[in-house]
């Protein structure tokens, strides 16, 4: 499905362009930090017939760098609005913590989560950027739709295996920016995003074999800078 979503974005772009031979087309590099947002995790755990869902509450998730690619163009007739898309990629794995917890909603108690390893891959859909074209200097805002693969890996949880599980998730990415002229086509940038996603990777668990989603979401906070081209 992704696949296919991708294909159609880029044969949307391609018609576009060919409508509009002056289109201004950009290529960003970048990197920067994320921060997630703390959030509940909740251990699925349903053999036959019996219900023992395992929320952990607050779960803290570890900052991480994020690194990325960007391409997209402005329009030429209406030079201030543009489209484009973003690949990028960072973690928010999960330490060793002890938070309140429940079990088939009953609790709260103390409970010890260990260790488990979460990366994020997403390719994020520019269908809203807006701008405002200084001399040197121009704001810009972008908002749109994104494609979020989630793996996680069990590390330390005895009743986990180790099994890495993945899981393909649409979410969103809202982001503003300012970028400086160097040059004629070339500019440096820094930016701001915000990033949504509600993953639900399927582990496995040691003692009865059975499948255990882990679902949580991930709300993160990116500050990035990078080099922009034109052309």
């Amino acid at each position: 499905m992704g696949k296919r979503i991708l294909a159609l974005l880029v044969a949307v772009l391609s018609g576009l362009a060919a409508t509009d031979a002056r289109a201004e087309w950009f290529a960003d590099l970048y990197a920067g930090a994320a921060y997630t947002v703390r959030s509940d995790v909740t251990l699925i755990v349903r053999p036959p017939g019996l219900d023992f869902d395992h929320t952990f509450q607050d779960v803290k998730w570890d900052p991480s760098p994020v690194f990325g690619a960007r391409l997209g163009y402005w329009f030429d007739a209406l030079p201030w609005y543009g489209v484009g898309f973003d690949v990028f990629r960072f973690n928010a794995d999960i330490p060793m913590q002890t938070v309140d917890s429940t079990i088939v909603g009953i609790g709260p108690t103390p409970a010890t989560l260990q260790k488990i390893d979460v990366a994020a891959t997403a390719v994020g859909f520019d269908v809203v950027r807006l701008r405002y074209r200084g001399e040197r200097w121009e704001p810009y805002a972008t908002a749109g739709p994104a494609l979020f693969r989630v793996r996680a890996r069990n590390v330390d949880n005895g009743e986990l295996t180790t099994d890495p599980a993945t899981d393909h998730a649409w979410g969103y990415k809202l982001g503003a920016g300012l970028e400086w002229k160097i040059a004629r086509d070339v500019a440096v940038f820094g930016e701001y995003r915000f990033t949504h996603v509600a993953a639900e990777p399927t582990l496995q668990g040691t003692i009865t074999g059975t499948s255990v989603p882990a679902r949580f979401d991930l709300d993160t906070h990116h500050v990035v800078a990078g080099v922009s081209l034109r052309f």
